[in-house]
């Protein structure tokens, strides 16, 4: 067993059960948040942007997916939300409500990158924040859950969870 994935906690994860982990969470956060349409049909934006073709890729094996310039479900993920955050509360701006129409929104930039290589899914990376993105690093050393927990953190002090 070749592993591919290992958490903080330590727990290791080889191929197929890293695929169905992140699958599990896209769908287990549509679920959350209430995220599909009366018509079960997900409009995503047509992009080239890897987190758009991973998130269509594990949408399809349930859903009709189709391409809009009026999407219904947004790519962002962990890594995006969390710089997005970060970066409005160091320039003095407080984002009232988290978006909830990302299905990638527990997923980090490693986490997409690793799936899509390992489904053969070529695409843009995102563009980075370079300046929030060494801060990040230096916290990464110290918690390897600084994404997430700026997500957490956001959504208590605006009752979103």
């Amino acid at each position: 067993m070749k592993i591919v994935w290992t958490f903080t906690n330590q727990r290791e994860l080889d191929k197929s059960q890293f695929l169905d982990y992140v699958e599990r969470k896209v769908f287990r956060t549509i679920r959350k948040y209430q995220m599909l349409p009366k018509n079960k049909t997900i409009t995503l934006v047509k992009s080239q942007n890897l987190n758009t073709k991973v998130l269509k890729r594990i949408l399809q094996t349930k859903f009709q997916v189709e391409t809009s310039t009026n999407p219904n479900l947004s790519s962002d993920n962990l890594s995006q939300v969390a710089e997005d955050i970060f970066k409005n509360i160091l320039e003095g701006k407080f984002q009232k409500k988290l978006k909830t129409n990302n299905p990638l929104l527990y997923l980090s930039d490693r986490e997409i990158e690793l799936y899509a290589k390992l489904k053969n899914i070529k695409g843009a990376k995102r563009k980075q924040d370079k300046k929030i993105q060494t801060l990040f690093g230096k916290f990464l050393k110290k918690n390897q859950d600084i994404e997430l927990n700026i997500i957490k953190a956001h959504s208590q002090l605006n009752g979103n969870e």
